[in-house]
C-alpha cells in the first residue's frame, strides 16, 4: 500500500529576490506530489527587495503569509512570529518543518522543538522531523561582535535539536562545523543551490567587441559591498569608454552609491538598472559579471552568470571559491591589488579594489580569457546547480530521515 504525501511545513523568513528565495520556491512547487504537500509560510520583504510570490502563486503549494516575521530584530514582532508559527504547526501537524534564512530558522525551529516536546508531536507520536538550510550565515560581517556571539549560541543549541543540517557548499558547511562548532559531523548534509537556467544556458557568449561591459546583479546592502565595483571603475580609468557598468538590483544603498558615482565622475560609464526579470536581457548585455560582498553562501548571480556563458570575478568568501576553483588555498593567499585566476572565474580578496580593478583590466584585455572562463562555468553549473539535482537531493534527504524516525518510533 503506497503510503500518503508526507506533509511539508517550509518556512522562509521572506520572498525577496535572492538564492533562498528562488531556493524554496523550487522545493515548494517541484516535489513530487504523490510523496509530499507542501505547506509554505512566509513573511514580509522589505520595500527595497523585491518579492517573488510570484513563483509560487498558483502552485500546489499553500501559502500562509505571517506578517510579524520579518528579517530586522525586534523582540515583539518576534514572540508574536513565534506563537503564529506554533498555532499553524499544531493546525498542519506536519512530517516535515524544513526553515530558511537566519529568523525563520530560528522561530521555525524553536517552534517545531515545542511541537515535538510539548504538542502533538509528543502526545501522537508523530514526532516531526526538523531540517534547517543555511544558504549561508550571519555570524560575521552583520552585526557587532557581542550579537554574533549569541547567535552562535543559539545556533548551537538549535542544531541539538535539528534532525538534518543542510550548506550549500562545503565551505559553508565547513565554517559553520568546524569553526563555529554547530551541530554534530552525521546532522550535515551539503546540498547546493539548484536553480531553473535553462533560458541562461542557450545565450550565445558575449561577441567581444567594443567596450568590456561589466555587471553587478544583487541587492544593494552594506553585506554585498557594491561601493568596491564603483571603486575598481574609478581606478580603471575607463573615461574613453572602453570599460562602462551597469549596477542591476536595489536596496537601501542605492541612492548613496549613485551620489558615489557622481563623486567618482563615472557618469555615462555606470549604470543603475534597479531590479530586472528578464535575465537573458540583463546577461546578454554584459562581457562578465562580479560579485564584490564581504560574505556568502552560493551568490546566485555567479551562478547566472556563469550559465549564460560569462566569465566572472568575485571576492574569495563563503562558498564562492567551491563555485570557481579546484583548490582549496583561501582569499588569504591572494596579495592585495593581485587575482587569482581560477578553474571557472577570477578570484580577489575581500574589499580589495585594486584587485578587482586589475582583473577585470586582464579580462578586458584577454577575449580568450574571457571565453575559456565563460565554457568552463557554464559546463560546470550546468552539471551542479539545476532544479533536477536540487530535487532529488531534497526528496532523498527527506525519505532518509522520515524512515529513521519510523525506525525509532
Amino acid at each position: 500500500m503506497t503510503p500518503p504525501p508526507a506533509k511539508i511545513l517550509r518556512v522562509i523568513t521572506r520572498l525577496n529576490i535572492g538564492g533562498p528565495s528562488l531556493h524554496a520556491a523550487c522545493l515548494s512547487t517541484g516535489l513530487d506530489p504523490q510523496r509530499s504537500s507542501t505547506c509554505l509560510v512566509i513573511g514580509e520583504p522589505e520595500a527595497t527587495e523585491g518579492n517573488l510570490i510570484g513563483l509560487v502563486q498558483g502552485s500546489a503549494a499553500r501559502v500562509i503569509r505571517l506578517p510579524t516575521l520579518v528579517r530586522p530584530i525586534d523582540p515583539w514582532a518576534d514572540l508574536r512570529a513565534l506563537v503564529g508559527l506554533l498555532r499553524i504547526v499544531w493546525r498542519e501537524r506536519p512530517a516535515v518543518i524544513h526553515t530558511h534564512m537566519a529568523k525563520a530558522g530560528a522561530l521555525g525551529r524553536m517552534a517545531g522543538f515545542l511541537y515535538n516536546g510539548v504538542g502533538p508531536g509528543r502526545r501522537t507520536g508523530g514526532r516531526a522531523v526538523i531540517v534547517h538550510t543555511f544558504h549561508g550565515h550571519v555570524l560575521d560581517g552583520y552585526f557587532p561582535t557581542w550579537v554574533s556571539r549569541l547567535f552562535v549560541l543559539t545556533e548551537r543549541w538549535l542544531a541539538r535539536w535539528t534532525d538534518g543540517l543542510i550548506a550549500v557548499s562545503p565551505a559553508i558547511r565547513d565554517d559553520l562545523l568546524l569553526r563555529w562548532r554547530i551541530g554534530r559531523k552525521a546532522q550535515w548534509r551539503v546540498i547546493p543551490l539548484g536553480l531553473d537556467l535553462s533560458a541562461l544556458s542557450r545565450m550565445s557568449p558575449p561577441g567581444g567587441a567594443g567596450a568590456l561591459r561589466i555587471g553587478l546583479v544583487g541587492r544593494l546592502v552594506p553585506i554585498k559591498n557594491p561601493a568596491l565595483f564603483l571603486q575598481a571603475l574609478a581606478q580603471l580609468g575607463g573615461r574613453d569608454g572602453s570599460v562602462t557598468g551597469v549596477v542591476v538590483g536595489d536596496g537601501p544603498l542605492r541612492a548613496p552609491l549613485e551620489r558615489q558615482a557622481q563623486e567618482l565622475r563615472l557618469d555615462g560609464l555606470v549604470r543603475f538598472a534597479g531590479w530586472q526579470r528578464d535575465l537573458a536581457s540583463v546577461y546578454g548585455g554584459l562581457d562578465a559579471a562580479c560579485v564584490t560582498s564581504w560574505n556568502e553562501g552560493t551568490p546566485v548571480s555567479l551562478i547566472e552568470a556563469m550559465a549564460a556563458g560569462r566569465a566572472v570575478v568575485a571576492t574569495d568568501v563563503g562558498g564562492v571559491r567551491d563555485l570557481l576553483a579546484d583548490g582549496a588555498a583561501g582569499g588569504a593567499a591572494i596579495a592585495p591589488g593581485t587575482f587569482e585566476v581560477a578553474a571557472r572565474g577570477i578570484l580577489i580578496r575581500p574589499g580589495d579594489a585594486a584587485g578587482l580593478a586589475a582583473a577585470l583590466r586582464r579580462l578586458g584585455d584577454d577575449g580568450p580569457l574571457r571565453r575559456s572562463l565563460g565554457e568552463a562555468g557554464r559546463a560546470f553549473v550546468a552539471e551542479r546547480h539545476t532544479e533536477e539535482r536540487l530535487l532529488h537531493d531534497i526528496e532523498r534527504l527527506y525519505s532518509e530521515l522520515l524512515s529513521e524516525r519510523r525506525r525509532v518510533r
